[in-house]
């Protein structure tokens, strides 16, 4: 079986290292994995790390969240649905963000997915966003949904926790 790699990467200096398997020399490294070129055993596979070092945690519905505060809110919300202060919620809503030219037609649209949309009793709906930091790139997804998709969308409110 012949395996063949390429990458924008050059190789590490390995200092003598040898593939387990097939105790061949040519290691490549990329993006902090180390890979046998000749059989594609995998020598170290680094860790993936989440966007800002996040750490995943299990919310008490059984999803891994992306990161803790967002667990915490899943949490408030499992709680709220069953005391019946919420009708239901959905997590990662997708959200078509449009974007219209001067005429008022749809330039090109973006999705967005909120963390989560709650149903409430009285058959409104809020988007809620857990947010520790706030990047450029949701800072103009913000703009957009905040003054164009709400807008829209008059039964729907937007929040962010921090």
């Amino acid at each position: 079986m012949s395996i063949s790699y390429t990458s924008s990467r050059t190789s590490q200096n390995s200092s003598g290292a040898r593939c387990p398997e097939c105790h061949s020399n040519k290691l490549l490294y990329n993006k902090g994995s180390i890979i046998c070129r000749d059989c594609g055993h995998s020598v170290y596979k680094a860790k993936r790390r989440n966007k800002y070092n996040a750490s995943k945690q299990v919310a008490l519905d059984g999803i891994r969240r992306d990161s803790k505060l967002e667990a915490r809110v899943a949490d408030e919300l499992y709680f709220l649905k069953r005391s019946g202060a919420i009708k239901d919620y959905d997590s990662q809503y997708k959200v078509k963000l449009n974007i219209y030219d001067k005429d008022g037609n749809v330039a090109f649209a973006k999705n967005w997915k909120v963390d989560f949309r709650i149903h409430n009793n009285d058959g409104t709906y809020k988007l809620l966003e857990a947010k520790g930091i706030e990047g450029d790139d949701y800072k103009w997804k913000r703009d957009v949904l905040m003054n164009v998709w709400l807008k829209e969308h008059p039964d729907y409110t937007y929040e962010v926790r921090k």
